[in-house]
């Protein structure tokens, strides 16, 4: 059992980690933007296609949605330097769709990290995955309900790619026990998290609620984020449903565009009075 010295060391040894990851954010905020971040005046939100670079068909389909969508591509899918190239072209986002283990051991396809792998293979497969996505601008976790749960090899994860790549985050949040968003700000990493699955249920009357969420919840949040993938179902309701969105007062804006307008919103919110 820890004494009373020990608990107030470790006591302190937090509250300098939780500071210390608000000032990296204040720092990151405070700084221009490439994206020339717009004022934070209306809801926003974005919305991240998953799982580029399989269907040739329908990943042509995804990249016409008007508006700023976001793509993720899965490393070393056979179409994702044609589509990511037209992403890029078309002023569209990409990201990488980093494959991490899950719990049920379910397939991962090319790239996929594991716990049973050796810290260099680790950083081998993580380096050969980002490469394989042209025009890549941050990257979020394909599947990973068991890898991010792990301090030590999400550690090991956002260390490498704040060491030399500029690349922001985002938790997929497959698990409510993901500490991936924690440690991605502790070591300076731009990140936010997911807060809407739109199609994990595959049927209209799902597809169209959930999105009625998103918007409520940038309404209420200030800004949200989701993530769909380039099915049929799915890229029919959003060619209808994108246009619409400049009526309701609510903005689609890229990935790392919201990032930066969600810390200028916690930085609005917050003001050094509130520590008097």
């Amino acid at each position: 059992m820890l004494n009373r010295n020990q608990q107030n060391q470790n006591g302190f040894r937090y509250l300098f980690i939780g500071l210390l990851t608000f000032l990296i954010e204040v720092t990151q905020a405070s700084e221009p933007s490439a994206t020339n971040t717009p004022v934070f005046n209306q809801p926003a939100i974005s919305i991240i296609i998953d799982d580029m670079g399989y269907r040739l068909k329908y990943g042509h389909r995804a990249i016409e949605l008007p508006g700023a969508v976001t793509y993720s591509f899965l490393p070393h899918a056979p179409h994702v330097n044609e589509l990511s190239q037209i992403a890029h072209a078309q002023n569209k986002e990409v990201m990488l769709h980093l494959p991490m283990e899950a719990i049920g051991g379910k397939k991962l396809g090319p790239g996929g990290l594991t716990e049973g792998m050796t810290e260099k293979k680790f950083i081998k497969v993580l380096e050969s995955n980002i490469d394989s996505i042209p025009y890549a601008s941050g990257f979020n976790n394909h599947m990973g309900s068991l890898l991010t749960k792990s301090q030590l090899w999400m550690t090991r994860l956002m260390r490498e790619v704040a060491s030399d790549k500029k690349l922001f985050f985002v938790d997929s949040k497959t698990t409510s026990d993901s500490v991936a968003l924690k440690i991605a700000r502790e070591e300076g990493l731009k990140s936010i998290k997911r807060d809407i699955f739109i199609d994990h249920e595959e049927s209209e009357v799902f597809i169209k609620k959930q999105l009625k969420k998103l918007i409520k919840r940038a309404q209420r949040k200030g800004t949200a984020l989701a993530i769909a993938h380039p099915k049929k179902i799915t890229l029919a309701i959003l060619e209808k449903w994108l246009p619409e969105l400049e009526a309701k007062g609510v903005k689609l804006v890229p990935v790392s565009t919201l990032i930066s307008l969600q810390q200028q919103r916690r930085l609005a919110l917050w003001k050094p009075n509130n520590l008097n």
